[in-house]
């Protein structure tokens, strides 16, 4: 075996030995490392040289890290060498290898990415609706209408003009869009992908994206964030919350479904989904068994850590359309059960006389019924959204009125729940799908934004205050001053804000402007019906966790969390832990695979942790 450090051979302690442990990253985010190695420093010219005059302190003051490779017949690992413990006579380290080199690297924990220059919507065309709306002529950013929740007003209006002919019926102009007279400039909301890059370029970091943007419906995902054009703040990174770039890329992952592998020493990010990733390793069949021991894990300091083995849910937000987005509680209680249908298709036929509805009861009305689509795995309630009157009545009676409802999808966006227990373990995805609504009949469903006031906190003077009603006071009874004017009376922060907690998230391929007047949105569910309950639109992304259409098609497999295995085995090199096994007529993941190491180089005797796949 030899291990160089730096590129020259260290030499090992005389005697020592070591054990590698090569971990699957979906229970521990680690790859590789190692146990401690011991280097003699004594008498060794080869290791003084390797280590210089490092002594205690410097270990003390900070990391030591060294370039690393290991090298034993089939095995050859290349990372880093880090310092654990140092003296007169040795030096003890511990070597870290893909995942677990980059979790150890702290490079990226102290930059913010709202902090960041990630570029305006400067060059973009908002010369027309159309054009603003189109990621053709604007590739990394759209500016489409959005209702600003504290005040009503709807920030990138537009107003429709149809078609008109002449009088024997030839087209004089065709139906366009133009802006409406109070918008006067346009607030932007940029793509996850381009916003992503930037933060790459911003830290001097290259980026492979490639097999992130060969997928279009990853590739048109829009960030939602954003502010109004009224508060001249048109940097993109404002509109972020304020994560560390180690956290941006963390939360990313578990949105995406996949993997940020960065080389710090190459100073590059590059992306895989982790299902494809894993569907290409071919699996690993185990059949020099030497021992095997099972164990059922109960115990709390014991207990499986598994990504897919924990409760996956989207963060809870505050916004009007959660309740309806995200209610487990709901569907789980619902005493009388669902209506079922075979298909969305079947429901709709069934229900649509509810869209226009007189008011009137009727027998065996779905109205006030929970129902279920099989074919698009999703449940239904009637949302009354309007109701007009149709007639007035004296004395006891109440007024006829005619109600205009909407088949609202709920729980599109609950968890993926894999355990029922309350204290059962859960993870958040803060990538939150947007708020899409509807408004009035003229401009139909829209995009909705609620956000904070930057400065919350216990700053030396006052800060802009959001709330219409308010502002309303600061404008009747105050002397009124300019947002910049007030930013800097109000003096530092004393802690970071920022406008957005989450980062929301819709699809836009621009493909969906509205032949009926009505205005663009963005696309948060994956179905949509249409107003008079006649047929769907099948939306081409999909930000659902839940669906067991889509979860049964998974390479990322789902275990026994609770039926831990060890197997003792004999291999000349390490299997990869990421690999289905098959061990004994039956499949296994892996949660780590153990190596001893001596200066002889690598035991044939290895040591594995699995849990048994359920089909």
């Amino acid at each position: 075996m030899e291990i160089r450090i730096n590129g020259k051979v260290a030499m090992l302690k005389k005697g020592t030995s070591f054990e590698y442990v090569a971990e699957n990253r979906l229970f521990s985010g680690s790859d590789g490392y190692t146990l401690s190695i011991t280097f003699p420093l004594r008498h060794c010219p080869q290791n003084l040289e390797i280590f210089g005059n490092i002594n205690r302190q410097d270990v003390i003051a900070g990391k030591v890290i060294f370039d690393c490779e290991i090298r034993d017949r089939n095995f050859y690992k290349f990372g880093s060498i880090t310092i654990t413990e140092i003296n007169d006579a040795e030096v003890k380290t511990q070597f870290l290898e893909g995942r677990s080199e980059q979790n150890f690297d702290k490079t990226f924990d102290d930059i913010y990415i709202n902090e960041l220059d990630l570029g305006n919507p400067s060059g973009c065309d908002g010369s027309t609706p159309e054009k603003a709306w189109s990621p053709i002529y604007n590739p990394n950013c759209v500016a489409l209408p959005w209702v600003n929740d504290y005040s009503g007003n709807i920030q990138n209006l537009a107003d429709y003009h149809p078609e008109v002919r002449n009088s024997d019926g030839t087209l004089k102009s065709h139906a366009y869009y133009s802006w409406n007279a109070d918008c006067r400039g346009r607030s932007w909301q940029p793509y996850l992908l381009y916003i992503t890059k930037k933060i790459c370029e911003a830290i001097d970091y290259a980026a492979d994206f490639s097999k992130w943007e060969a997928k279009e419906e990853y590739k048109y995902l829009l960030i939602c964030n954003c502010l109004p054009w009224a508060w001249n703040i048109s940097d993109f990174a404002r509109a972020l919350p304020h994560w560390t770039v180690a956290e941006y890329f963390e939360k990313l992952e578990l949105f995406l479904g996949g993997e940020f592998t960065i080389d710090h020493r190459g100073r590059e990010v590059n992306f895989a989904f982790t299902d494809a990733t894993l569907a290409s390793l071919p699996p690993v069949r185990l059949d020099n068994i030497i021992d095997e021991h099972t164990v059922e894990v109960t115990v709390e300091d014991d207990k499986c850590e598994y990504q897919e083995a924990k409760n996956l849910v989207y963060k809870e937000c505050d916004h009007e359309m959660w309740k309806f987005y995200s209610c487990d509680w709901f569907i789980k209680a619902w005493r009388g059960g669902a209506v079922r249908y075979k298909s969305l298709t079947e429901l709709l036929n069934a229900n649509k006389w509810l869209a226009s509805w007189n008011g009137s009861t009727q027998r065996g009305s779905n109205r006030d019924k929970l129902l279920y689509a099989e074919d698009v795995d999703t449940y239904f309630i009637v949302r009354s959204l309007s109701k007009e009157l149709v007639e007035k009545r004296g004395g006891w009676m109440p007024n006829v009125y005619k109600y205009k409802m909407e088949l609202r999808p709920v729980n599109q966006f609950g968890g993926r729940i894999v355990d029922e227990r309350e204290d059962a373990d859960q993870i958040e995805i803060e990538f939150v799908p947007a708020w899409i609504d509807e408004t009035e009949d003229k401009y139909g469903r829209c995009l909705f934004l609620s956000f904070s006031g930057y400065d919350e906190n216990e700053s030396t003077g006052t800060s802009w205050s959001r709330d219409p009603y308010a502002r309303k006071q600061e404008i009747d009874n105050t002397l009124y001053q300019p947002f910049s004017f007030q930013a800097l009376s109000a003096g530092e922060a004393t802690k970071k804000a920022e406008y957005y907690n989450v980062i929301y998230i819709a699809w836009w391929d621009g493909a969906g402007v509205p032949a009926n007047g009505q205005l663009p949105h963005p696309y948060a569910e994956d179905i949509e019906i249409f107003p008079d309950w006649s047929n769907y639109t099948p939306i081409h992304s999909n930000l659902r966790i839940n669906n067991r259409n889509i979860n049964a098609q998974r390479t990322v497999h789902a275990i026994n969390p609770k039926q831990k295995k060890t197997f003792k085995f004999l291999a000349d090199e390490i299997p990869n832990p990421r690999a289905v096994f098959f061990i004994k007529g039956k499949k296994y993941i892996c949660e780590k695979i153990t190596a001893t190491f001596t200066e002889n180089g690598m035991s044939q005797l290895l040591k594995g942790v699995f849990y048994p796949i359920v089909d």
